[in-house]
């Protein structure tokens, strides 16, 4: 909880609420998962590798057919041992080949594959659009969920770059968390969807049930992406609310118990001689006594009206220049 610290202003007692601040050690390690989060979501995109099906004909080849959210890759290979057939079951027939589907615009992938877009607007209209409708969902939930990770990747990297004044610095770390935390559990959530969005697509649509189907790297890319998030943003959430409660594990130094100072009755924070036993209910943090100095150390405007009202040696209202007009 924040914790209250008196001030003397004139005559008058201000008091103001101190609040521990955040160590940067969270931050680093929220900072490098969230770019782990980001790869894991980019190669759930853009790899097409989502669901792969594999459908064996009964001649010497076998066809792979791999799904992306936003390409298909197909591509047919030997079966192997598939020479040593034995007499009585000889080879069927050419006409009766399974036979790869026509492709449209293809882009070659390398080791056989060749590639397309999809899903197209004529298998749309073929297998219906509900399929269209639920596969480009996932393809934009994932698409979406990359802005939450810009927006967390800002705000960390100004906790580290940030030049400003010390007190900024901590002010920005013990309120960044709540943001960082807010954004990660959104992509966590845009990326739950477009993963049970698939999943759904694969068991219940026709073109997924060969015995070959499953789902591949791509969809484990995804899962770690939203299980990352998902992590970072319950670990800065427990950690932020540490730091307020003035846990020292959380908030570093300045939560520890200072041992050459205390807390009076009315609240001020005052020096002690060291070795001095201090009651449990005087005992003040160690960011309470730098609080407490920034509080009572003079400005440099203050530094300089003092000096002007400063008199001279020898007494007088006079000052030493007036006295040479």
């Amino acid at each position: 909880m924040p914790i209250k610290i008196a001030e003397e202003n004139g005559n008058q007692q201000v008091v103001r609420r101190y609040k521990h601040t955040m160590r940067k050690s969270p931050y680093l390690v929220s900072l490098l998962l969230l770019l782990a989060a980001t790869t894991l979501t980019l190669l759930n995109i853009y790899i097409a590798d989502l669901i792969h099906v594999i459908v064996k004909s009964p001649g010497p080849l076998e066809f792979e057919t791999k799904y992306g959210l936003y390409r298909r890759c197909t591509r047919k290979s030997p079966i192997p041992n598939s020479l040593f057939l034995m007499p009585s079951h000889p080879l069927p027939s050419s006409d009766v080949l399974y036979t790869m589907p026509e492709l449209g615009t293809i882009d070659n992938e390398g080791d056989g594959w060749q590639c397309q877009e999809f899903p197209t607007r004529s298998e749309c209209a073929e297998f219906g659009e509900k399929f269209c409708v639920l596969w480009s969902t996932a393809g934009y939930s994932a698409q979406l969920s990359l802005v939450p990770c810009l927006v967390s990747l800002v705000s960390l990297l100004f906790i580290f770059l940030h030049r400003g004044q010390k007190t900024a610095r901590a002010r920005a770390r013990r309120q960044q968390w709540k943001l960082v935390s807010v954004t990660m559990l959104i992509h966590c959530l845009l990326q739950i969807l477009s993963i049970a969005l698939i999943l759904h697509v694969f068991r219940t649509d026709g073109r997924f049930e060969a015995r070959g189907s499953h789902l591949d790297k791509s969809f484990d890319f995804g899962v770690a992406s939203a299980i990352i998030s998902g992590a970072v943003a319950l670990m800065l959430t427990f950690t932020g609310m540490a730091a307020r409660a003035g846990k020292p594990w959380a908030a570093g130094t300045s939560a520890k118990k200072a041992r050459r100072h205390r807390r009076t009755r009315s609240g001020q924070v005052v020096p002690v001689p060291e070795g001095t036993a201090i009651p449990p209910e005087q005992i003040v943090t160690v960011g309470e006594v730098r609080a407490a100095a920034v509080v009572e150390s003079p400005d440099e405007r203050t530094s300089l009206l003092a000096g002007q009202e400063r008199v001279v040696a020898g007494g007088g209202d006079v000052r030493a220049t007036d006295e040479n007009v």
